[in-house]
């Protein structure tokens, strides 16, 4: 029988690393064992689990089947419409089907745990609590319940991060073979693409930037027609994420809200980059795999922020971020940011076990009232999140310009 640490200096031994995949262990088995904490959480499952993997694989089979998966589905226990491109049909092509969906959902969940752990890779204790809190976080475990493709996204992209930690024309190659099959499987990964800009020399830069947009933009065109078919509905309630969704409380129809949220966010970004409120990529502490998985997590979070609303499991990407936050807080840089995403990450969960446990259940009309009432007091903080990293993005790019065409570094 093996002997459990009996001493604090035996439980060290395993590492951090190791205690990080403990404690998410621990927390996904309380997760799934315990289903008055999701309820509690505002996470019902619907009666099942991996519902939106069920989705894909319905979709799929309706194609198998001579079905058009783009109109109402009777293959899906809600008859969701197809969201995505025709390239998760190829899973019907591999033999795998509905009867697979917890084989497949599974794979998605251990893929993606797999991913954020080499991404993350905590260094100390205190590292290993605080990645732990972002992978156990309400959108995370949401995404998890369900077996969202996001997940799937996650992993490609992880993986070419880490094929970019060393740049080769191989690697670079790979890298973007892998963003085009994520830009083809589901639309909005193109953004990821602006990774390449911290490439140097310039010449380097602008010559991989442009050979693997090119390659991910003939991905997109090749999925165009999906796009235009494909249904995706702006959800309501809790555990949501998007610049209209301020705008939408406030009465305004989709398209205004979409074209205020964009003004607003450029108008934020602006004003954090002039106030220096950014993360600076260029500093001599700088770790260039951090620097990666941080602007692909910004680009992810802030163009998916633009693009309309959808479910906050799109927050997955904010693993991404944590490294480089997580190193700044350690040592001489300022901490707000990583609380900042902390307080995005649990916010609506916390808001939904203090309402269920101190308040109880609601009428409708209450409830709404409340989740819109939340939605106005959480969404200042939602939106500095995304103003901090458009600002970030925004010196990413001064900086790339500056590089490149040589001009004069800004004034301290």
């Amino acid at each position: 029988m093996m002997a459990r640490p009996t001493s604090l200096r035996e439980f060290r031994r395993l590492g951090p690393p190791t205690v990080f995949l403990l404690l998410v262990l621990a927390g996904c088995s309380v997760f799934a064992q315990w289903p008055v904490l999701r309820h509690r959480m505002g996470m019902a499952d619907s009666g099942m689990w991996f519902m939106d993997s069920y989705a894909v694989l319905a979709a799929s089979d309706a194609v198998q089947q001579g079905l058009d998966p783009y109109r109402d589905n009777p293959l899906d226990p809600f008859h969701r419409l197809h969201s995505y491109s025709g390239w998760w049909f190829a899973l019907g092509d591999l033999g795998l089907g509905r009867k697979d969906n917890f084989l497949v959902g599974g794979a998605w969940v251990a893929l993606f745990f797999a991913a954020a752990a080499a991404v993350l890779r905590p260094r100390t204790y205190l590292a290993a609590a605080g990645c732990a809190l972002v992978a156990l976080s309400p959108p995370v475990l949401l995404a998890v319940q369900r077996a969202n493709n996001d997940l799937v996204v996650f992993v490609l992209l992880a993986a070419g991060l880490l094929v970019l930690r060393t740049v080769t024309p191989a690697r670079l190659a790979i890298f973007a073979g892998l963003l085009l099959l994520a830009t083809g499987l589901k639309f909005y990964p193109l953004v990821a693409g602006l990774v390449l800009v911290l490439l140097r020399p310039p010449r380097l830069m602008l010559t991989a930037g442009a050979l693997t947009l090119l390659a991910a933009g003939a991905a997109l065109a090749s999925v165009w027609p999906d796009l235009h078919q494909a249904s995706i509905p702006a959800p309501g309630g809790i555990y949501i994420f998007g610049s209209a969704v301020i705008f939408r409380d406030l009465g305004c129809a989709p398209p205004a809200a979409l074209v205020a949220g964009a003004a607003g966010l450029a108008l934020a970004a602006a004003g954090t980059w002039w106030r220096g409120w950014f993360i600076r990529l260029d500093g001599q502490r700088a770790v260039w795999s951090e620097q990666l998985a941080f602007v692909c997590g910004s680009a992810l979070l802030v163009g998916c922020f633009l693009a309309g609303i959808s479910y906050a499991y799109r927050l997955i990407f904010a693993v991404f971020l944590w490294p480089l936050l997580m190193r700044r807080a350690e040592g001489s840089g300022p901490r707000w940011p990583a609380y900042l995403l902390l307080a995005v990450l649990w916010l609506d969960g916390l808001y939904c076990l203090a309402a269920n446990l101190l308040i109880g259940p609601m009428k409708l009309p209450e409830l709404l009232r409340v989740q819109w009432c939340l939605r106005l007091l959480s969404q200042p903080l939602v939106w500095a999140g995304m103003a901090m990293l458009a600002g970030s993005l925004l010196e990413l790019l001064r900086l790339a310009w500056r590089d490149t065409f040589r001009v004069r570094p800004r004034s301290q």
